[in-house]
């Protein structure tokens, strides 16, 4: 199925060398970085990419092309790796779009996100709301999102369970509050900056009904439908990704449903699985071609190159 359609992938994340570093300074009672690393690369059955961040985008561009890929939005997941993000995208600005993680507890929140989003043309964000402890309809958020608006940014607003698979190579716990998991938090956030779009990673992630009545209460909401879903065995009613693709489509429409693969980690590399079976899904469920093209390609380009 793969190259029958054009493809931008929603969610693909940039791990950098100097995310993993990053990461590895967060551990308590560490060893010397380059310990740390091979431990970690050790653990996970990983790659850590050399220190060239243009040498990993390459080796992105190099892959998609071998799927037949025509463009990436990148992830910086690590407030911090911006630099690389950027200078991945400056490098293939035809492949890559950037977008990068912020937190909101920090002193240079609003500096940070200025340059990213003016000077270096970064095209969304990402927030954490359980992982940092914050709510989105929290007003010490209202400025970032005015910038967003202002920038025309997309929002990546990850809610339900977390799972961050590199923190856990690490030893790096992830501490989430599900306080602040829960995606009818955005409702009022949506409402009040209706010019961001939004967008809810993983169909919730868990919190699916929650994310099917932000979507019917908020047209600039959307969906990604990134990685494996595992938290369809884990939700009560344990629907099949068709039974999650429809309902989907029944509040949200192909207009803000996008395709994403959740890849990011060497040397697993593309999950061309994830576009495979999602793309025979959709053909199998007689979704028109017009909306097909719609979420696995459209949809996304309309959103970046606005």
């Amino acid at each position: 199925m793969i190259g029958l359609f054009k493809i931008f992938d929603s969610h693909v994340h940039f791990y950098s060398n100097s995310f993993f570093k990053f990461l590895v300074k967060q551990k308590p009672n560490r060893a010397d970085i380059n310990t740390e690393l091979k431990n970690l690369a050790s653990k996970g059955h990983i790659e850590i990419p050399g220190e060239d961040p243009v040498q990993l985008a390459k080796r992105w561009v190099d892959i998609i092309d071998k799927w037949k890929i025509e463009r990436l939005l990148l992830l910086g997941s690590m407030p911090g790796d911006e630099d690389s993000v950027v200078k991945a995208v400056q490098s293939f600005p035809t492949r890559f779009a950037g977008a990068f993680a912020v937190d909101p507890n920090s002193n240079q929140l609003m500096d940070n996100a200025r340059k990213r989003l003016k000077e270096d043309k970064m095209r969304g964000l990402l927030l954490y709301p359980s992982l940092y402890q914050i709510s989105v309809n929290d007003e010490w958020l209202y400025p970032l999102y005015e910038l967003a608006q202002e920038c025309k940014a997309i929002v990546f607003t990850q809610f339900g369970k977390l799972l961050i698979r590199p923190r856990e190579y690490a030893g790096v716990p992830t501490v989430t509050n599900d306080q602040f998991a829960n995606p009818k938090d955005l409702i009022p956030v949506a409402k009040k900056f209706s010019g961001i779009r939004f967008i809810i990673p993983n169909f919730g992630a868990g919190r699916f009904e929650e994310t099917l009545e932000l979507g019917k209460e908020c047209p600039n909401v959307h969906v990604d439908s990134a990685g494996s879903n595992s938290w369809m065995a884990n939700h009560p009613e344990k629907p099949d990704l068709k039974r999650v693709f429809q309902k989907t489509m029944a509040v949200f429409g192909s207009g803000r449903i996008l395709f994403g693969s959740d890849s990011g980690m060497f040397p697993r590399g593309y999950r061309w699985d994830i576009l495979d079976n999602q793309l025979k899904l959709v053909q199998e469920m007689r979704i028109p071609v017009p909306d097909i093209k719609k979420m696995f390609y459209e949809n996304l380009a309309a959103l970046i190159d606005s």
